[in-house]
This record gives C-alpha cells, sequence and structure tokens, in this order.
C-alpha cells in the first residue's frame, strides 16, 4: 500500500551547517471555518533548524502526516527543500533479492511521478531490533532502494532506520552495532522548537481510523429523529438515490450551506438533530458526493455540483429514467456532459488541483463522529466518504479501512466497491504528484 502527503507543512532545507525546516501554517487570519468562499487558505512559513539526523527523523512523521511503522518512507526533495513524504508496506526481510528488487523498482518509480524532484531520503521503520541482527535492520533491502534511486538519477541525501531498539543511517559506517539512542529522536530540540500552530497530534495508520467514543443515548436520539426524517415524501429506504429524495433535501434545506455549516460545528458537540440532518442529507448518493467533494474543495465546487444534481433530478422526475440512462445519452452526443465529467474527474483524482488539507481535516474529524453516532444501516456513506478524503490526503492504509468497514455492511454499495478497486490497484490522485503553488517559480 502507498501513501503520500500531499500537503506537508514541514519542510528541511540544506545548508552547510544546519538544515533550516520551513514549516507551514495557518496565518491568524486565516481562522478555519472562515475562509472566503472559492479563497485559498493564507499559508504562513517558519523556520525550524535542524542539525543532526535525528532532527530530521523527528520531523519526518510531521512530513508523512501519522506515525509510521513497518514501512519505508521516502522524503522526498525539490532542490533545498522537502516536497513530500511517500509511505510503502515494508517488505518482509527474507524475501528474495529479485523480489525486492522488483519492489524497488515500483517504489522508485511512484517518487519519479513528483515533478521537479531530485533527491530523497529512505527512512525504514522497523520492529526488528539491532541487537538481534548483524548490522543494521533492513539493510539488504536499504541497499537494493538506495542503488535504484541512483539509477534513476536521484541523489540519495542519506538512508536511515527506525528500529525497536535504535536508530542508524545505512551510510554511516560509524553506526554502533547497537544502533543509536531512539532517545535522541524524542529528545530532539525540533520537538519543542516546531511552533504550536504547526505541530500535529499524530496517530498510526490503523489508530488513525478509530472512531470516537459516543453515548448510547446520543446514538438512541439520533436514530430517532433519523426515522421521523425518513418517513417524510414517503421515502422508500431501500432506494436512496431517488430522485424525489433529492429534491425533498434541496426543498427542505441548503446542501450546500448546510455542508459549510457542519464543518464549523465542534464535532465533540454534534446533537441528535444535527447528525440525523446531515446522515439524513448523505443518505442520497448525489448529496454524499456533492457534501464530499465540497468539503474538499470549497464552497464553489459544492455549489456547482448541486447545480449538476438539480439538473439530472429534474430529468429524471420529468422523464421517469434512470441516471445511467440520462448519462449515457448525453454521452453519446445528445447532450453537454463536460460539467459531469468535471465532476467525475474531482472524484477520481484526475486533476492537479488539490484540495484544502486543512478543510479534509476537520471534514474527516466531523465524519468519524458521524460514523460513531449513526445507526448502522446508514454508515456506509459517511464512511465513503472518510475512505475518499482519506486516499485524497493519500493515506491509502486508512482509506481501505473504511473501504472494509462500508462493506461489511453493504457488500453491494457502489461506492465502497468502487473505491475498493481504485486503492486496491495503487491508484493516487493526480494532485499527489503535482507542484503546489508554494513553490513554484
Amino acid at each position: 500500500m502507498v501513501e503520500m502527503g500531499i500537503a506537508p507543512r514541514v519542510r528541511r532545507e540544506l545548508c552547510t551547517g544546519c538544515v533550516p525546516v520551513r514549516v507551514m501554517h495557518r496565518s491568524p487570519a486565516s481562522t478555519p471555518g472562515k475562509e472566503a468562499p472559492g479563497k485559498s487558505v493564507r499559508m504562513t512559513p517558519t523556520i525550524v533548524k535542524t542539525r543532526e539526523a535525528h532532527d530530521f527523523l523527528a520531523l519526518v512523521p510531521q512530513l508523512a502526516g501519522f506515525q509510521p511503522e513497518r514501512s519505508v518512507v521516502l522524503v522526498a526533495f525539490r532542490g533545498n527543500r522537502t516536497c513530500g513524504a511517500l509511505r510503502f508496506n515494508l517488505p518482509e526481510p527474507d524475501l528474495a533479492r529479485t523480489v525486492l528488487r522488483r519492489l524497488a523498482t515500483s517504489i522508485v518509480g511512484t517518487l519519479c511521478k513528483i515533478e521537479g524532484v531530485d533527491a530523497v531520503v529512505p527512512v525504514l521503520y522497523t520492529d526488528e531490533r539491532f541487537a538481534d541482527v548483524p548490522g543494521i535492520p533492513g539493510e539488504r533491502f536499504a541497499e537494493i532502494l538506495g542503488r535504484r534511486a541512483e539509477l534513476s538519477g536521484f541523489l540519495v541525501r542519506d538512508s536511515l532506520c527506525v528500529a525497536a531498539d535504535g536508530w542508524g543511517s545505512y551510510l554511516d559506517p560509524a553506526c554502533p552495532a547497537s544502533g543509536r539512542p531512539l532517545s535522541a529522536i524524542a529528545e530532539s530540540p525540533v520537538n519543542r522548537d516546531l511552533p504550536p500552530e504547526a505541530h500535529r497530534e499524530l496517530a498510526t495508520l490503523v489508530s488513525s481510523a478509530d472512531l470516537p467514543k459516543v453515548d448510547a443515548d446520543l446514538r438512541e436520539r439520533c436514530a430517532r429523529r433519523l426515522v421521523r426524517y425518513e418517513s417524510l415524501g414517503s421515502h422508500v429506504p431501500d432506494a436512496p438515490d431517488l430522485p424525489e429524495l433529492v429534491a425533498m433535501v434541496g426543498d427542505i434545506l441548503d446542501p450546500v450551506a448546510t455542508a459549510e455549516a457542519a464543518l464549523e460545528l465542534d464535532p465533540a458537540e454534534l446533537g441528535a438533530g444535527e447528525a440525523a440532518t446531515l446522515l439524513f442529507l448523505l443518505k442520497s448518493p448525489a448529496r454524499r458526493d456533492q457534501v464530499m467533494l465540497q468539503i474538499a474543495f470549497g464552497v464553489e465546487i459544492g455549489r456547482a455540483t448541486h447545480a449538476i444534481n438539480q439538473r439530472y433530478a429534474e430529468i429524471q422526475r420529468e422523464t421517469g429514467r434512470s441516471m445511467d440512462d440520462i448519462v449515457a445519452e448525453e454521452q453519446a452526443g445528445f447532450g453537454d456532459t463536460r460539467d459531469l465529467a468535471q465532476t467525475g474527474n474531482l472524484l477520481l483524482g484526475s486533476v492537479s488541483r488539490r484540495p484544502d488539507p486543512e478543510r479534509v481535516e476537520r471534514g474527516i474529524t466531523l465524519l468519524k463522529m458521524l460514523v460513531a453516532v449513526a445507526p448502522k444501516r446508514v454508515r456506509p456513506a459517511p464512511l465513503c466518504m472518510l475512505a475518499w478524503l482519506s486516499w485524497a490526503l493519500g493515506r491509502s492504509s486508512v482509506a481501505g479501512i473504511f473501504i472494509d468497514q462500508a462493506l461489511a455492511i453493504d457488500p453491494e454499495y457502489g461506492m465502497a466497491r468502487l473505491l475498493l478497486t481504485v486503492v486496491s490497484a495503487g491508484h493516487l490522485p493526480e494532485w499527489a504528484f503535482a507542484v503546489p503553488d508554494s513553490d513554484a517559480g
């Protein structure tokens, strides 16, 4: 499984004597939830100096956005600055050398997709111990990976290992047989020099999918309220994508405004009524996708997607035909499908425009709470949203966990099956490899 952090806040710059690290964070004027529609969030850089390899290792989790375990993390450089962190599953140490070469070739091939990358620092995170192996744990694969990177034209600035009982550099002939102490990473001054507004509390990939604990009474009240909403308009539970439901939701509440208001909520304070409203909204696949894209790309995309949904719902009501039939006819040349294609390209990651990571993180926190309070039967929709938003940030392993949970509830849920295909193929969105505006020029 491959992960890629699409918007690292921590950037390492190389110079003589020390390594300044550029830390990106919101400016005071960019309060979460208060951004002007369609405007990019203004990010302010802070410089933190790193002097040693263990200082760099202290920052790798911040670059990746999670605490790596049993992983290969490639920290990519564009010029003198880091521009991303790719995470791959760590191969088993006893694999044949030919298999390790193929894996290394695939890993470096992914690195080649990032525009302008000219250097890399591989970091292997392993459960093995220095005390149990000759040399440094993972040394055989690290050597193969480094050679593949160099053959592809990348400068290997360093090659590091974080094991269960120490850390070391594969390029350091003076590395002690017992490794260097992990306490040097934990006690690195960069941990305190990182400003609070740029510091993220990090979880492992698996724990990133954990749901919050909620009160049983809140779940029961949410379920009762949702049943009341579903009784409106003679709703048919087995057909949540009926055009009547799409129209009804639009008449009762504004999905675009509702999504924006939800992003400003404190998820810990989410009430039964608010949760039921959102769950009712998301029962329609059309509304689910609109809210999901709006979370990722902003209110203007939400409005555009809402307008497309309304247009197709109106055609369905007038003709009684299915959405598939209508779209097939338009694609055959009898209609304009450009707006629909734009939405599809966003969903499949076929564009270079990047999601707003701050909005996505807030959306993930909200949706986790929503899943926690939701009746089991309506969880697939928010679980798939969590999967897609995680994938959009480059967290394919986390996305896979949410997809599995959705399919365990409804094995035929369409979006879960689609996402399973995308994630299982190792597909990453194009924006993961695009040069952000802050790095351009």
